[in-house]
């Protein structure tokens, strides 16, 4: 059974989860700009981290911070490896973007990299469209930004 929790983004799972993140990433495009995690970017009160727990095993995570007064970025979208191919990513999705309605958020970005086909799969088969690259992925040749409308989706 998948569960989907809000947590604390300053909790040991959390924590845990964006390091693995950082890893493959890290594998992935070598000379990222490893932006920190900060905790306090998905404390405020228009922000949420979720965590997935498959029967009581931490899974994976995902974040929205607010990116505009309408719009909410996702990030921290990671799912273990060994859980990937078990629908956990298109679940933590799905409670991000009921989170975000919650929130009165008209829409949701991202930006995932050309190096990651499973997840642009993903964010394309869950209704995102590709958009122009935005804010510090704007001159990123690997970048591949995305959004999602949610005010006509409630």
């Amino acid at each position: 059974m998948i569960s989907i929790d809000r947590v604390d983004p300053r909790g040991e799972a959390a924590l845990r989860l964006s390091e693995l993140s950082w890893a493959e990433l890290n594998g992935l495009y070598r000379d990222i700009d490893h932006d920190e995690f900060l905790a306090i970017d998905f404390a405020s009160a228009r922000s949420a981290f979720v965590i997935a727990n498959v029967n009581g095993a931490v899974a994976g995570c995902g974040a929205i911070r607010p990116l505009q007064d309408n719009v909410a970025e996702v990030r921290r979208m990671f799912v273990e490896p060994k859980m990937r191919q078990l629908g956990i990513g298109r679940k933590i999705m799905s409670a991000l973007e009921e989170i975000a309605r919650e929130l009165k958020y008209d829409a949701l970005q991202l930006e995932t990299g050309l190096r990651q086909p499973p997840a642009i799969r993903l964010y394309e088969s869950a209704g995102y469209e590709r958009i122009a690259p935005y804010g510090r992925y704007r001159d990123d040749p690997l970048s591949v930004c995305f959004k999602k409308n949610l005010s006509n989706l409630a």
